[in-house]
């Protein structure tokens, strides 16, 4: 028996290509419909969960000293926020098409998000109603916090290595 049979195979595979294709399949195929109220209130809630998600997936694999977030996980965590701000405006704007400029399509959607995080802003879609704009703003603050949470941990992984090789006692200077 295998030291992984109590927790499952390892399939690192898993992570880096199927979750994330699979987080973009279900962003482009989940049924939207402006006339449908309850399709767009459970694509807010849903992107809302993930939001929610990410950021407790977040938090807690930060708050452990022992286990510490990998790159992978990171562009996973990445790509569910975008993916969820996507949903949230792509349904404002289907719901609403004057909240944005230039958002007509899911691919509109993902990227303004991905120029939102990016910070590169070109101006061919943007937000001009109240509603998108407080999406957008809260967008602009996760990003804030991601980027705060990846300082963190790159900080935390020095400070480690350096504990490590026995760098961080004493003093330095001659």
């Amino acid at each position: 028996m295998s030291a992984d049979a109590g927790t499952g195979l390892r399939r690192p595979w898993l992570n880096r290509v199927a979750l994330p294709v699979a987080v973009l399949v279900i962003y482009f195929l989940s049924p939207v419909s402006e006339d449908a109220p309850i399709g767009f209130m459970a694509g807010i809630v849903a992107s809302l969960a993930g939001l929610a998600l990410v950021a407790w997936v977040t938090v807690d694999e930060l708050r452990r000293a022992e286990k510490r977030l990998q790159l992978v996980h990171l562009a996973l965590i990445l790509e569910v926020a975008l993916v969820s701000f996507a949903s949230v405006y792509f349904l404002l704007a289907v719901s609403d098409p004057g909240q944005f400029t230039g958002l007509a399509t899911r691919l509109d959607a993902l990227y303004l998000s991905m120029a939102t995080v990016s910070t590169v802003g070109f101006g061919d879609v943007s937000a001009t109603g109240q509603a998108a704009r407080a999406v957008v703003t809260v967008q602009m603050a996760f990003n804030l916090a991601f980027v705060a949470s990846l300082v963190s941990l790159f900080q935390a992984r020095l400070q480690q290595n350096r504990a490590r090789r026995g760098e961080d006692g004493g003093d330095h200077t001659a």
